[in-house]
């Protein structure tokens, strides 16, 4: 696909405007967004752009004073082999092996300050030097990463046999949990030698049936958990990034085991390949959450739930997870919020699509005054609705779910109709608030009944609108496709 040089560079302003940390996360959603089957087409320049930014010398870290701007890339330098096991959300169970992207802030400034001051100094100077080339970067950041492997198990020590050692870490990095995060990152640093060799093996996207059915990957990870038996549980973490459907490492861990009993799984040194699928159901139901309260993407939160639904069936159909008490307390937990939370959303829906179709007032310019953050709340309730009404194995939400069928099938099919027969008689300036709230209609009808419902309605708008303007001038309004597009794109 061709881009204008005008839209890529309006993406990479955006992108400059954002925080490094912003960016980062950007780039993994969107690593993770591109294997999906109908991603977004612009998807590809976007990811570049931000890659591009992130590598370039001009992208400085706020907290780095002085110095080149190339100082800045040190520690992401320095961080980089945990990209694979870096998460945003902040899970009510750690899982081993999964690291809070917000610890690694702390955890620099503990290496800098207090375990390899003098390391940490001498590789920002030599940054810092516009003379020194970037291959030499390369080897500095490399040799300082090997060196924090001793440098960090020593502080660990210390900590593991003096009280107040352990609580000055513990105030330095955030506590127990901090503390916890810093004894991965000591293990996957100590590995990376043969575990990145490794992870460059596994292919970046694994199938369902390449983990039920193939040896492949099976191999490889058996032959690891034989001679990095402490290993498992980061081994887990990469493979739950890669897989496109996370659940079926549940059959993968009875795989390894030999027994697809969930307690004979429990029991064996393969239980965290279960572990990380329960991790990730509480990372999405986080993830659903947080969409719903700050994410002002309409898809957003809908996108997660079915994420996590189709997680949980997946599990639910491959482990009688009844007879393992710890792994179906913890779905449970997630399974109960993300109900409450999707039957609030229902109980809402009705009144957020009859706001969405409200015909619009005209602005002082003459034009249509709509009303997009109304639109985009129903156009959430009914992404909420219709993935409800496929996910009754998982929610507790049957009896709300089918009410609020009803309501929501009553009211678009009545408003839609009511909206475009109006377009048909409106007359001035009436015939653009008219189709602006039929517009808004079809969009909503399409999400929920289909294309084909839609394009009738279409037919049936384009129809009043000929009439309309057949008995008045319809007068020129040069925003209605940009509004048209903007609904659409909602």
């Amino acid at each position: 696909m061709e881009y204008s040089e005008q839209l890529e560079n309006k993406i990479k302003t955006y992108l400059g405007s954002l925080s490094p940390k912003a960016v980062e996360a950007l780039v993994r959603n969107l690593e993770r967004a591109k294997a999906q089957r109908n991603a977004e087409p612009h998807l590809t320049m976007i990811l570049a752009a931000a890659l591009e930014l992130l590598r370039g010398p001009s992208f400085d870290a706020p907290d780095m004073p002085g110095g080149a701007q190339r100082r800045g890339q040190i520690q992401r330098m320095f961080f980089a082999p945990l990209d694979e096991f870096l998460i945003n959300e902040f899970l009510p169970s750690r899982q081993e092996g999964r690291i809070h992207r917000g610890y690694l802030d702390k955890v620099w400034k503990w290496l800098g300050r207090d375990v390899m001051a003098s390391d940490v100094r001498m590789v920002l100077e030599q940054a810092g030097n516009a003379a020194v080339s970037g291959e030499r970067i390369d080897s500095l950041v490399q040799a300082l990463r090997t060196r924090s492997v001793d440098a960090i198990g020593e502080a660990l020590r210390r900590g593991d046999t003096s009280e107040k050692e352990h609580r000055r870490m513990g105030i330095e990095l955030g506590g127990g949990r901090g503390i916890a995060e810093v004894r991965d990152i000591q293990k996957i640093f100590g590995a990376e030698r043969w575990l990145v060799p490794l992870l460059n093996t596994i292919p970046d996207r694994i199938n369902e049936h390449r983990l039920k059915r193939d040896h492949d990957v099976l191999r490889l990870v058996d032959k690891c958990s034989v001679r990095f038996p402490d290993h498992v549980p980061v081994l887990a973490s990469a493979l739950v990034e890669r897989a496109e459907a996370p659940a079926a490492l549940c059959t993968f861990a009875g795989r390894l085991t030999g027994d697809s009993d969930p307690k004979t799984i429990a029991n064996s040194q393969f239980s965290p390949f279960v572990d990380v699928v329960m991790s990730e159901a509480e990372r999405l139901q986080i993830l659903a959450l947080e969409h719903r309260q700050h994410n002002p993407d309409p898809v957003a939160f809908s996108q997660a739930l079915s994420e996590y639904h189709a997680l949980v069936r997946g599990v639910e159909r491959d482990m009688d997870l009844s007879v393992t008490g710890k792994w179906q307390q913890q779905l449970s937990g997630t399974k109960r919020t993300i109900s409450d939370v999707v039957t609030r959303e229902l109980n809402s829906a009705h009144g957020a699509i009859r706001r969405a179709l409200q015909v619009p007032k005209l602005k002082a310019d003459g034009t249509p005054d709509i009303d997009q953050t109304a639109i985009n709340d129903a156009v959430r309730a009914l992404r909420v609705v219709t993935m409800a009404r496929n996910a009754s194995e998982t929610l507790a939400v049957n009896d709300v779910s089918k009410r609020t069928r009803q309501a929501v099938e009553q009211t678009l099919e009545i408003l839609t109709r009511s909206l475009i027969a109006d377009l048909e008689k409106a007359r001035g300036p009436q015939v653009d608030q008219q189709q602006a709230a039929a517009d808004a209609a079809i969009l909503l009808s399409e999400i929920y009944f289909g294309e084909d419902y839609a394009a009738q309605l279409r037919r049936s708008r384009q129809s009043a609108a000929t009439k309309a303007k057949n008995s008045g001038v319809i007068p020129s309004n040069p925003e209605r496709k940009l509004v048209s597009s903007v609904l659409k794109r909602a």
